[in-house]
C-alpha cells in the first residue's frame, strides 16, 4: 500500500511526538523535527508510510543517541496487557467458547488497538473496550473458518507480529496453531512500540513456539530490509498470518494469497483500502486486486 497525500500530516505528528519523547531540550527537538520534515518533503510516493517513518526515527536516534525511546512504554503496555489477560481469564474464555479458534483470532485482533504510531494517549480502558467489542463484533473480509482451513492445510506457518502489548494477546492465537509447524517473528531492533525479541521473551512467547527476528528496524515488514534468514522463512511458509496495520501497508501490494492480514482498521485510509469501516475487526486474504 503506497503512501497517500493524507499520510503526510500523520508522519509530521509522529516527528513531533518522537522529538518530544526523546528529549526536553527544545533545540534538539527542533533539529529532529526539521530534519524529519526535510525527509517528508523529499518523499517518494512509491514508498510506504512505514518506510518513511523508519527514516524519521533513525534521524532521531542518530541525533540523540537514544536507541529505544519507547522502552518504558512498551514494558508498561506489556504489563497492562498481561494484567487484562489474567483478570479477564482470556485463556478460559477461548477454551470455553463455542469456537475457540474464532475467539482466539478476535482477541488477537483486539490487541492491535495498542499502536503508538497513532498517538501516545491510549488508556487501559481502551484496551479493555477493544477486548469486549472483539467478542461480539462482526469480522470483516474473510472468516476465521477460512483461516482455520488454511492452518489445517499448512505445513509451515509464519506469524508476523506487530506491537508490544498486542503480543500478549497473540499468545491466545499461537496456542491454537500447531507449535511444531509455526514460527513467530518479531522486529530486529526497537522502533516505536514494535515487538522485539526482548518482548517475546518477557511475555513468554518463546516458551510456546520458535521465535525469530526479521533483522529489520522498521514498522511493518519491509522485505528489502529484512535478513536472509527471515526471507527464507517467509518464502518457505505455506501460510503467513500478518498482524497489524503497518504489516498491511508493507505487504498488501504483494497480492500474496498465502497471507491473511489480521488487524483493526484504525486509519481511514487503510479502512478504505480494505473496503471496510474505520474501527472494524478485519481478517483479509488478498487473492487479487482489480
Amino acid at each position: 500500500m503506497k503512501i497517500y497525500h493524507e499520510c503526510i500530516p500523520c508522519l509530521a505528528r509522529q516527528a513531533v511526538e518522537v522529538a518530544e519523547l526523546m528529549t526536553d531540550k527544545k533545540e534538539i527537538q527542533r533539529e529532529i523535527i526539521r530534519k524529519a520534515l526535510a525527509e517528508i518533503s523529499a518523499i517518494g510516493f512509491e514508498e510506504t508510510a512505514p518506510y518513511l517513518a523508519r527514516t524519521m526515527h533513525l534521524i532521531a536516534k542518530e541525533i540523540t543517541g537514544i536507541q529505544d525511546p519507547y522502552k518504558d512504554l512498551k514494558i508498561e503496555y506489556n504489563k497492562i496487557a498481561e494484567n487484562l489477560y489474567c483478570e479477564l481469564n482470556l485463556e478460559e474464555r477461548v477454551a470455553s467458547s463455542d469456537y475457540p479458534f474464532d475467539t482466539a483470532c478476535r482477541l488477537s485482533i483486539a490487541g492491535n488497538i495498542i499502536d503508538f504510531a497513532l498517538g501516545l494517549t491510549l488508556e487501559r480502558q481502551g484496551i479493555y473496550d477493544s477486548i469486549q467489542l472483539s467478542l461480539e463484533a462482526e469480522i470483516v473480509g474473510n472468516s476465521s473458518q477460512e483461516l482455520k482451513k488454511a492452518v489445517d492445510k499448512a505445513s509451515k506457518i509464519l506469524v508476523i507480529s506487530d506491537n508490544s502489548g498486542e503480543i500478549v494477546f497473540d499468545k491466545l492465537l499461537i496456542k491454537q496453531l500447531p507449535a511444531d509447524k509455526t514460527i513467530y517473528s518479531v522486529k530486529g531492533a526497537p522502533i516505536v512500540n514494535e515487538a522485539t525479541m526482548e518482548d517475546a521473551i518477557a511475555v513468554g512467547m518463546t516458551k510456546l513456539v520458535k521465535v525469530i527476528d526479521n533483522g529489520a528496524e522498521s514498522q511493518g515488514t519491509i522485505l528489502k530490509l529484512c535478513s536472509k534468514e527471515f526471507i527464507k522463512t517467509f518464502m518457505e511458509a505455506d501460510l503467513i498470518i500478518s498482524k497489524g496495520q503497518a504489516n498491511y501497508e508493507t505487504l498488501s501490494d504483494l497480492n500474496d494469497p498465502r497471507i491473511f492480514f489480521l488487524l483493526r482498521a484504525k486509519c481511514k485510509l487503510i479502512a478504505d483500502d480494505l473496503n471496510c469501516q474505520q474501527g472494524d475487526f478485519v481478517i483479509k486474504q488478498i487473492k487479487e486486486r482489480p
